[in-house]
């Protein structure tokens, strides 16, 4: 949205002087229309800046989703994952719990630094930090971990949260409440896909079982 907004004004601010040359030209106000052209060429070098510079932070966030992506299949983290939490009982692992929501937490701040691009939260990486964040925060872990540390933790995974709720209401037409608690009454089979060693297959088999 801050993206498009952005590049909204740009275009309508190269428009304008645009249009100003060519009425300078075709009245023959050759002064005018050369105030025009300069500062037409001038707004078309800076709308060339801001694209090279959005084009290098898209390519950016990209490579580090991809290491990230890496890291959540990696076999020290999949043994994070399949001890965390276990399926059915109010046993929780609080260190390894926030090694993942830190995990997450920088999955937020780079969807946030790229300018919220949603690819993000649309990606795997980006289903796996919604329903930890869902199922640890109704569990009140979010709340025990803040105040075990005494910190505002995962403030922008919270946010990442609060996105993807929105949007996945708006794709399924439900309420963000009905599809919290679609979401927290296959939350077992959650963590019993969590604890196999299915590393990207775990979605997929969390999905269609």
């Amino acid at each position: 949205m801050k993206r498009r907004f952005i590049i909204s004004i740009f275009a309508i601010g190269t428009f304008i002087p645009f249009v100003a040359l060519i009425i300078a030209i075709c009245w023959g106000c050759w002064d005018a229309a050369t105030t025009s052209a300069t500062l037409l060429i001038g707004l078309i070098a800076a709308d060339v800046v801001v694209w090279q510079g959005y084009l290098i932070k898209r390519q950016l966030a990209f490579s580090t989703y991809l290491e990230l992506d890496k890291e959540w299949s990696s076999d020290a983290m999949i043994k994070l994952r399949q001890s965390v939490h276990a399926p059915g009982t109010d046993k929780w692992d609080y260190s390894l719990l926030d090694g993942i929501l830190e995990f997450f937490e920088k999955l937020a701040s780079m969807f946030t630094l790229s300018g919220e691009m949603p690819f993000v939260y649309q990606s795997t990486l980006g289903w796996y930090a919604a329903h930890y964040f869902l199922f640890a925060c109704k569990h009140r872990q979010i709340e025990h971990l803040r105040t075990l540390w005494k910190e505002d933790l995962y403030t922008d995974l919270e946010d990442l949260y609060a996105l993807y709720v929105k949007s996945e209401a708006r794709r399924t037409g439900k309420s963000q409440e009905d599809w919290e608690k679609e979401r927290l009454s296959t939350e077992c089979k959650f963590w019993e896909q969590e604890r196999e060693d299915s590393r990207s297959a775990n979605r997929d088999a969390y999905l269609g079982s």
